[in-house]
């Protein structure tokens, strides 16, 4: 890609927060080295990458991490035994019994590793080194966008989890990193109360190494895909960042145009042309 990948991003979709990268600091030394401030007061994980979609940096070891859940999930913190067995949230009420609970546990993908921390900064800021996950908290719309530009080159996206809980630490980084897949979340409202994300979005987490391929397929997709408006913008968006001559834009003109109609109706126009 001729240009950073945020770039080509925030050109294709109209993204509201930033992408975010997440990199993993496996060992003391890689967060010491990192650049990134600790919160001084402590921080949710997930309320750092909110930030982090307004242009913030932040790292954070599981001493500077106020959820515990995320400590657990990031591979920051041993897994305990409450949450293994799911009898935690059957107590708080969040399932029917603890058969259920004790399902969504164990379906819980935690990251195997043992890291020191983790870092969160904008994607635009990865200039020397390369994120591990790349999480984009934005509206359905642009989700669609996403899993159009994946299914381009892979096909469906067939085993994405959800269960409204862990959203952003589980459903958007650890998953994805794990089960080396992209994985859309609807959030949760653990995350929607601490981070308070809009009604109107959701998080997707997609493996970094899946990034380039994930914005070509945007690009092969805008014309059959995009409505007029939408293609108008990413003409505009082009034309800014002087890529003009990289993609072409052709209006009134999408996968599904003349596709819609009684077969009477189909014949007759087919007929006119």
């Amino acid at each position: 890609m001729s240009i950073h990948a945020a770039k080509w991003l925030d050109i294709l979709l109209d993204l509201r927060r930033k992408p975010v990268g997440i990199k993993f600091l496996l060992t003391e030394a890689d967060y010491v080295q990192s650049l990134a401030k600790a919160p001084q007061n402590g921080m949710p994980y997930c309320t750092a990458v909110k930030w982090a979609g307004q242009g913030r940096s932040y790292k954070m070891d599981a001493a500077h991490c106020s959820c515990f859940a995320a400590s657990r999930a990031l591979g920051m913190a041993d897994v305990t035994e409450d949450a293994v067995s799911g009898s935690r949230h059957a107590k708080l009420g969040v399932y029917e019994n603890l058969g259920v609970s004790r399902a969504v546990a164990r379906d819980m993908i935690y990251c195997a590793h043992k890291c020191a921390g983790v870092e969160i900064m904008p994607l635009e800021q990865y200039t020397t080194s390369k994120p591990d996950v790349v999480i984009l908290v934005t509206t359905p719309y642009n989700a669609m966008r996403i899993t159009q530009a994946y299914a381009y080159h892979h096909g469906q996206m067939k085993e994405i989890k959800m269960a409204g809980m862990c959203a952003i630490c589980q459903e958007c980084t650890s998953y994805p990193h794990e089960r080396n897949m992209p994985n859309i979340s609807m959030l949760c409202s653990g995350t929607r109360c601490v981070a308070q994300w809009s009604r109107d979005e959701l998080g997707i987490g997609i493996p970094h190494h899946y990034l380039e391929l994930v914005i070509n397929g945007l690009r092969q997709t805008v014309n059959p895909m995009e409505f007029n408006q939408d293609k108008e913008r990413v003409a505009q968006r082009l034309a800014e960042a002087g890529q003009t001559d990289t993609m072409e834009i052709v209006l009134s003109q999408n996968y599904y145009t003349g596709a819609y109609g009684t077969p009477e109706q189909i014949a007759r126009r087919n007929r006119k042309a």
